[in-house]
C-alpha cells in the first residue's frame, strides 16, 4: 500500500478563502465610523454590521453543516465561497444600513458553508501524522488574513471608500474560488449519498450525546470566551488606562493577528510530534489554557502599555494553539460526522464570543472582577481539556 501524502499544493487554495474570510473578521470594525457618516446612522446602529454577519455563521453553521455533511466538499466549498462572494459584493454596492446589514447576513451563510467543509477536507486529505500541521496551516492563514484586513480597511476608507474593502475580498473571493473549481481535487474518503434531511438533522443534534464532543465543545466555548470575549475590550483598556487614542487598536490588532500566526505555525509540527509520540493529543490543550490565562492575566492588569500588548499577544497565541488542537483531535475523534461536528463548533466560538464580551461587560473596565473573569475562562478551558483527555467515544 502506497503512503498517505499530505496534498500541501491543494490545501493551499483552501488556505486562500482562510485568508481572506480572516481579513473579513477584522475589516468591518474599523469601518464603522465611515458606513455611519456615508449612511447618516449613529455608531449603534451601525455596529450590526458586525453583529448579524456572526450571529448568522452562528445559527446557520450547524443546520448548513448537517444538510451537506455527505455531499463532496468541493462542491460545498464552491457554493460556500460563491454565497460568500455575492455577500461581499452586495455590501460594497449597498444604497443603505439596512441593504448592508442583509448583504452581511447573506457572507454570513455563505462562511457557514464554506468553513466546516473545508477544516473537514484539510482533515480528511492530510496524511495522519501531518494532521496538525495541516489544520494549524488553515488556522496560519486565518489569522495572516486578520493581519491584513485592519490596514485594508483603514486604507480603503483614507483612500477612497469602505466600499473598495468589501470589493477587494469579493474579488480575492472570485478569483480563489475559480482556482478551486478548476485544480482542486476531491477528498479521497468523500462518501457521497443522499441524507434525508431530518434524518441529517437529527444525527447532527445527535453529537450533543456524546460526551468527548461536548467536552471539546465547552473548552473551545471557554477559549473563546477568554481571548475574543477580552480583546472586545482591548481598545477602551488603552484609550482608559494608558490614554492611547482609538486608532491604536489598528497597531493591536496587526500585533495580536501575529500572535495567533506564530501560535498556528509552533502548534501544528507540535501537535504532530505530541501524536507520534503517542500522547493524547488534548493533554496539549492544558498547557495552552494555562498559558493563555498567564497572558489574560498580565493583559488585564498591567500598568504598562507594554505589558498590556505583551499579555494580549500571547493570550492569542496560546489561544490559537489551543484552538489548532482542539481542531485536530475533534475531527479525528470523530471521524465520518466530522463536518457536523466543526460546524457545531463554529457555532459555538461565537457563541462563546457573545458571551465572553457579555459577561465582561457587567464587570467594571479593567477591575479586578473583569481580570478575574477573563482569567477564569482560559482555565476553564484548561480544565475541560483535561477532562477531554479522560473521554472516550
Amino acid at each position: 500500500m502506497s503512503e498517505v501524502r499530505t496534498p500541501w499544493a491543494q490545501h493551499a487554495l483552501v488556505q486562500a478563502v482562510f485568508f481572506l474570510m480572516g481579513a473579513e473578521l477584522f475589516l468591518a470594525s474599523p469601518l464603522l465610523p465611515t458606513i455611519a457618516d456615508d449612511f447618516d446612522t449613529s455608531i449603534r446602529a451601525t455596529a450590526w454590521v458586525v453583529t448579524v454577519f456572526g450571529l448568522t455563521y452562528a445559527a446557520a453553521s450547524p443546520l448548513l453543516g448537517a444538510l451537506t455533511e455527505h455531499l463532496p466538499r468541493k462542491r460545498v466549498i464552491l457554493a460556500g465561497v460563491g454565497v460568500f462572494a455575492v455577500g461581499e459584493a452586495l455590501c460594497a454596492l449597498a444604497p443603505g444600513l439596512g441593504w448592508l446589514l442583509a448583504a452581511r447576513a447573506v457572507g454570513g451563510i455563505g462562511g457557514a458553508l464554506v468553513g466546516p467543509a473545508m477544516w473537514a477536507y484539510l482533515a480528511e486529505t492530510a496524511a495522519p501524522r501531518e494532521r496538525g500541521r495541516a489544520i494549524a496551516g488553515g488556522t496560519a492563514a486565518y489569522a495572516g488574513g486578520q493581519i491584513v484586513g485592519v490596514p485594508l480597511a483603514t486604507f480603503a476608507a483614507a483612500a477612497s471608500s469602505w466600499r473598495v474593502a468589501f470589493a477587494v475580498v469579493a474579488g480575492g473571493l472570485i478569483v480563489a474560488g475559480a482556482l478551486i473549481a478548476l485544480r482542486l481535487r476531491e477528498s479521497h474518503t468523500a462518501t457521497p449519498r443522499r441524507s434525508p434531511a431530518l434524518a441529517a438533522l437529527r444525527s447532527s443534534f445527535g453529537l450533543w450525546r456524546v460526551g468527548v464532543f461536548r467536552t471539546i465543545m465547552a473548552g473551545n466555548f471557554f477559549v473563546q470566551a477568554a481571548r475574543l470575549g477580552t480583546y472586545a475590550y482591548a481598545g477602551a483598556l488603552f484609550a482608559t488606562r494608558f490614554d492611547f487614542g482609538t486608532g491604536v487598536l489598528g497597531l493591536v490588532g496587526m500585533l495580536v493577528g501575529l500572535g495567533s500566526l506564530l501560535g498556528s505555525l509552533v502548534a501544528g509540527p507540535f501537535i504532530d510530534r505530541w501524536q507520534s509520540a503517542g500522547r493524547h493529543v488534548s493533554l496539549l490543550g492544558i498547557g495552552w489554557g494555562l498559558l493563555m490565562a498567564v497572558g489574560l492575566g498580565v493583559a488585564t492588569t498591567a500598568t504598562t502599555w507594554q505589558g498590556c500588548l505583551a499579555g494580549f499577544v500571547l493570550s492569542f497565541f496560546a489561544g490559537t494553539g489551543f484552538f489548532a488542537t482542539a481542531q485536530v483531535y475533534l475531527t479525528t475523534v470523530m471521524a465520518e460526522r466530522r463536518g457536523a461536528a466543526v460546524s457545531w463548533n463554529n457555532s459555538v466560538l461565537y457563541i462563546g464570543t457573545g458571551a465572553g464580551t457579555t459577561i465582561l461587560g457587567l464587570t467594571t473596565l479593567g477591575g479586578t472582577a473583569f481580570a478575574i473573569c477573563s482569567v477564569a475562562f482560559a482555565l476553564c478551558a484548561a480544565g475541560f481539556s483535561a477532562l477531554t483527555a479522560t473521554r472516550r467515544v
